[in-house]
């Protein structure tokens, strides 16, 4: 898989750092101010507090950016897990990386924000190449681009937290499934999954493209809709299902299974050191009840009509509902390997089948759908275009401040 650089790189690296800036000021600009509350306790916070470093630098431009989750991921880089607590409910990576890159640095917060923005950096870019690879032109991509970091919560890419880091795998492993690269798409999958527990669907989709490419002479110029036809042919015939098992001669198939053999192994090697599961985790230490998907959904429309909603509850059901019109516009207009891997996203968000809140964390986890945004770009009326941008620019400065402050987590 080989990228050359090209010129609308330099138009994303200028964006990303016009952000970087932007959010830095910001962070500057609550720093020197009146120093919020902590709207969060715990051991996560009592053991890796004293990891901050309390220069002038690092207390204006580092330290304002320890919030929420990210006491969590430097209490494994720096102490690993704890039986029994909570921070097991998070996969390993990030963690790891910010404790190989603190020890040269010295600062685990730090360590952990220059991942982060890198990761971030690669995202501009590999989302602008996943586009340009789905048909998109250059103009249309860079659309792509704009609307993704302009989304309300894509700040996040830039914070201490695993979505810039699990994108840039995600993204490169759809790259890397586009030139037909299994293997390598296979292990970035097993990373995505390493970053977080959701990167386990990339089995599933690395097996749709390579079922896809089984049937890829008879599929070109087709719409969606009959490329899954296609593809749904194999599975339901038995001339499709010699097909199949003549091309398991050959170990590029292997590729689908590292992702949940990731997941699998993860889990086992939990076991071996005595460290309870994710899902019981999820069960005893956050009062998360693992589901079926359709019983995350059933209780989700309980709860929609039970609970009395606040303000991010509205918040997240509308970029919910603005996601999912968005997906079913794709049914007919993206890769069928795109909408498989927006639907089963979808799926494991709703797995969570008892949250404390409506849709708690959905407005940012609804980030990781970027097909949805290759819909928007399509948008062609300029001013609706530039009115999106605009709106949505605002709410995410509105979204960061609160999340600076300690008001708002996502």
């Amino acid at each position: 898989m080989r990228l050359k650089w090209k010129r609308d790189w330099t138009l994303l690296i200028i964006l990303f750092l016009v952000l970087r800036l932007l959010f830095s000021a910001i962070g500057l600009a609550v720093a020197l101010g009146p120093s919020p509350v902590p709207q969060a306790s715990g051991a996560e916070y009592d053991s890796t507090i004293p990891l901050l470093h309390l220069d002038k630098i690092s207390q204006l431009l580092v330290n304002v950016w320890y919030r929420w989750d990210t006491g969590w991921y430097l209490q494994i880089a720096a102490f690993g897990y704890i039986p029994g607590g909570g921070n097991i409910a998070f996969m390993p990576l990030y963690s790891w990386l910010i404790h190989g890159l603190a020890i040269l640095t010295g600062n685990y917060l730090f360590s952990a924000l220059i991942i982060s923005n890198l990761a971030a950096l690669a995202v501009f870019c590999l989302l602008y190449e996943a586009a340009k690879l789905e048909g998109l032109n250059s103009r249309t991509s860079l659309g792509v681009v704009m609307f993704f970091v302009l989304f309300p919560t894509a700040f996040f890419l830039f914070a201490a937290y695993t979505e810039s880091l699990f994108l840039a795998l995600v993204l490169g492993f759809w790259l890397a499934a586009r030139r037909k690269d299994w293997l390598l798409a296979g292990l970035l999958g097993g990373l995505a999954t390493l970053c977080r527990i959701q990167g386990v669907i990339l089995s599933v989709v690395l097996a749709w493209f390579w079922l896809a490419s089984l049937v890829e002479a008879g599929s070109a110029g087709i719409g969606p809709v009959a490329q899954a036809r296609q593809v749904m042919g194999l599975l339901t015939s038995r001339n499709g299902w010699r097909t199949i098992l003549a091309s398991l001669r050959h170990p590029a198939w292997v590729g689908s299974l590292i992702p949940v053999l990731t997941l699998g192994g993860y889990s086992l090697v939990m076991r071996l050191l005595n460290l309870t599961s994710i899902s019981d985790t999820f069960n005893s230490y956050w009062d998360i009840r693992p589901v079926m998907p359709w019983t995350g959904v059933a209780l989700f429309i309980n709860r929609l009509f039970t609970t009395q909603l606040i303000f991010i509850d509205f918040l997240d059901l509308t970029f919910l509902v603005m996601i999912l019109v968005l997906l079913v516009i794709g049914l007919r207009r993206l890769d069928p390997a795109l909408s498989l891997y927006s639907w089963l996203t979808i799926a494991v968000l709703f797995t969570r089948g008892t949250p404390p809140t409506l849709l708690m964390s959905f407005s940012r986890y609804l980030l990781v759908v970027f097909p949805a945004f290759f819909i928007l770009a399509k948008i062609r009326s300029r001013r609706l275009r530039l009115g999106l941008w605009t709106l949505s620019f605002i709410l995410e400065i509105m979204m960061l401040f609160g999340f600076l402050q300690w008001r708002f987590i996502a």
